[in-house]
């Protein structure tokens, strides 16, 4: 009992004297700010846009289609006969359009995800590389419940300078 007393009193100056040994070294980054601020989150942001535009373009046509029509059926002059036909074909063509909308809301949605989840699956495989290089045991994403963090901590900057060499690359 005494030998195992006197291993415990010398287990525990160790640790105390070499603590330094046991640390662990923790980062912290922003997954939000490398995704919105590496190029390749800026270049999703922008065919986003053009998507997002595009299907405007068709939208305000097929609305313009409808005022058109509706301003026939309004139009006193148009006889009976054609007013129902005209009726008929506005509602398809509204049907068609709110269909249409709906389309491309999914369309831009399920796009911005897979941007977003490339991006995403980039980020963290980069921030695996530098936390190896730089012997980093843990990395916490800033928005799951941090309250505070040295800035000497975050390695955000590294990430998306390093995501941003790998993107390039990808590129050629």
């Amino acid at each position: 009992m005494r030998k195992f007393f006197s291993g415990f009193v010398v287990l525990v100056a160790l640790l105390v004297l070499n603590s330094n040994a046991f640390a662990l070294k923790v980062a912290v980054v922003d997954l939000n700010k490398a995704l919105q601020d590496c190029q390749a989150g800026i270049d999703a942001k922008s065919m986003l846009q053009k998507i997002i535009q595009a299907k405007k373009m068709v939208i305000d046509s097929k609305q313009q289609e409808l005022n058109t029509l509706s301003q026939k059926i309004q139009n006193p002059s148009t006889p009976k006969k054609d007013k129902q036909q005209l009726e008929i074909e506005y509602q398809t063509k509204l049907r068609d359009l709110e269909r249409y909308k709906a389309d491309a809301t999914d369309d831009v949605v399920s796009k911005e995800r897979e941007y977003t989840q490339n991006i995403i699956n980039g980020l963290v495989e980069t921030i695996k590389n530098i936390s190896q290089k730089q012997g980093i045991d843990l990395v916490f994403e800033v928005h799951q419940g941090l309250v505070y963090w040295n800035d000497s901590l975050d390695i955000t900057p590294e990430v998306i300078k390093e995501y941003n060499k790998i993107y390039e690359q990808s590129k050629k």
